[in-house]
């Protein structure tokens, strides 16, 4: 009879769990399972309209970056046309799927690494060179951008104007300590002004007497810092009965704390009964992969952002995830005995959403990663939201900002290719180094106009960001980069360690973490525009010896 009450007991209150779930979520799920996804699709439309438009010229230029750069102008035009608050409301319109787009940003990177097994197999002498390129040329490139943008800051004179800008920000702010300010009381006399920093008060002039009033003389309990008793003996009894009773706050039933605990965990949830009931069913029902190695792909990410903030910057969400990905397909594949290379590939098959629109024949069935990649168009586009918001600061430091990014992306373009083909790196992956200051979502294509190893630059991209947010404020600091010169180093993190950089001055350096945004991606637009021109491709390949 107990067991029967427990047992209902519990079911009801899994019940009420589930119904306050409900309540408090609908609105979210709403979000996130109608507007955001035909958000996406209404972007990645947009996409294939720019990139058939495109498709008619002779210039080859990704339709995602074109994007970014037409809704950046559109959204400052709308701003100058209609004004701020009409143009937040469209912003704010746009942010569902692109803010999306942005908050998972490094899921659609995972690709590039859980296909690492495929790649062709690197001896160790090529291993060795690329890790000494790479690490010099972080050093150097790092180094150049820096002293150059301080150098423009010095020449234009830009570098006092943020520094008044930063001390305005600050606001007005007092040295002095008020170790002896007066605590005022029913003692006081009327006449009295009690002052900060001083335990004297000052008295009112009196114009009918002609003789000073003599000071009073000060209750010791009101005065603080001059070792008088604590001021917690100058409460009257009467006051402290008059104070408010705290009351603790009622427990949370059984139920609100399971719906506490679902809701801060229903996306985890949501992909694991996706993957388990959905996903599994039919992959060894029909072999059609993509739903269980989707699902699977966004658990592993879940997963990988659950580690704590400090590991985060040395295991990156990207690599843990991309590596739990890769144990998942292998086991999955197992279970149906197919090899890891057969699950890899049908992970991703190489059929984009514009090779489907377009209606090219004999194509294989697209695979999660295939999925994955498509939506990071998207996120590409999304750039152009953070780009929007910080204009103003791309006005104010519009030099120091552009003039170091397109020379260190024309210095990167045709230095890094020449340099490792020299040193015997082969010439896939010695192409793939000309992007390794992007971020991910921008090397990727600029490294595919080159006709590099995606998986190289994936690689690099990575570990630039990572290595960038282990030192780099340390790095800038050897340098004797002033920390409150935000432009130099918002500019040198954004262009030498792209996001993961970013996301690192965001905690200390909201202002320098603006323009580190602004930085990674105009570097990335300049290098993937000139990677887009077919001569400056054919000059670059040939350093190499294509």
């Amino acid at each position: 009879m107990v067991d029967n009450e427990s047992h209902g007991g519990f079911t009801s209150d899994g019940i009420e769990a589930l119904r306050l779930v409900a309540l408090r979520t609908w609105s979210r799920n709403l979000t996130a399972w109608l507007y955001v996804p035909v958000g996406i699709m209404i972007i990645l439309l947009a996409c294939f309209g720019i990139d058939s438009l495109i498709g008619v010229s002779s210039v080859s230029f990704p339709a995602s970056v074109a994007c970014l750069i037409l809704l950046f102008i559109g959204l400052v035009l709308c701003d100058l046309a209609v004004g701020d608050r009409k143009t937040r409301a469209v912003v704010k319109v746009i942010d569902i799927p692109a803010g999306f787009a942005l908050r998972y940003l490094n899921i659609f990177f995972t690709p590039s690494f859980i296909l690492l097994p495929l790649s062709p197999p690197i001896g160790g002498v090529e291993v060795a060179k690329i890790i000494a390129v790479f690490l010099i040329g972080f050093v150097v490139v790092m180094a150049a951008t820096a002293y150059f943008v301080r150098g423009l800051q010095l020449l234009l004179g830009s570098s006092k104007r943020a520094i008044t800008a930063r001390a305005e920000e600050m606001g007005d702010e007092s040295d002095g300590i008020p170790l002896t300010d007066v605590t005022p009381g029913r003692n006081n006399s009327e006449g009295t002004i009690p002052t900060s920093g001083t335990s004297t008060p000052r008295f009112m002039d009196d114009s009918t007497n002609d003789l000073i009033a003599p000071q009073r003389a000060q209750d010791p309990s009101l005065i603080r810092g001059t070792g008088g008793p604590p001021e917690d003996n100058i409460t009257p009894p009467a006051a402290t009965r008059q104070n408010p009773l705290l009351q603790t706050p009622l427990p949370l039933t059984r139920p609100q704390r399971w719906a506490a605990f679902i809701n801060s965990n229903v996306d985890r949830f949501t992909y694991l009964i996706l993957f388990l009931f959905v996903g599994l069913p039919i992959y060894y029902g029909t072999g059609y992969a993509i739903p269980a190695q989707l699902t699977l792909t966004t658990i592993a990410y879940f997963t990988a952002l659950a580690l704590p903030p400090t590991w985060k910057r040395v295991f990156h969400p990207v690599l843990v995830s991309a590596a739990i990905t890769v144990l998942g397909v292998y086991i999955l594949g197992a279970i149906k005995g197919d090899s890891l290379s057969t699950s890899l590939h049908s992970f991703k098959t190489g059929t984009s959403y514009l090779d489907l629109w377009h209606g090219k024949k004999n194509l294989k069935a697209p695979g999660a990663g295939d999925i994955l990649v498509s939506i990071l168009d998207a996120g590409i586009v999304a750039l152009a939201l953070p780009m929007f918001a910080y204009r103003q600061e791309l006005k104010r430091h519009f030099f120091a900002i552009v003039i170091p990014n397109v020379s260190v992306s024309i210095g990167s373009l045709f230095g890094y290719p020449a340099v490792c083909y020299a040193i015997g790196i082969s010439a896939e992956r010695s192409l793939a180094f000309a992007a390794r200051s992007l971020t991910l979502a921008l090397a990727t294509p600029a490294v595919e106009n080159l006709k590099g190893d995606v998986n190289t630059i994936a690689a690099l991209a990575i570990m630039s960001g990572i290595l960038g947010a282990l030192v780099g404020t340390q790095m800038l600091d050897w340098m004797r980069i002033p920390e409150d010169d935000y432009v130099t180093r918002g500019v040198t993190l954004g262009g030498s360690s792209s996001a993961i950089a970013t996301a690192v001055l965001l905690q200390s350096d909201p202002r320098a973490a603006a323009l580190s945004s602004l930085s990674m991606s105009l570097f990335g637009i300049i290098t993937l525009a000139l990677t887009s021109v077919p001569a400056i491709v054919k000059a670059v390949d040939s350093l190499v010896g294509l």
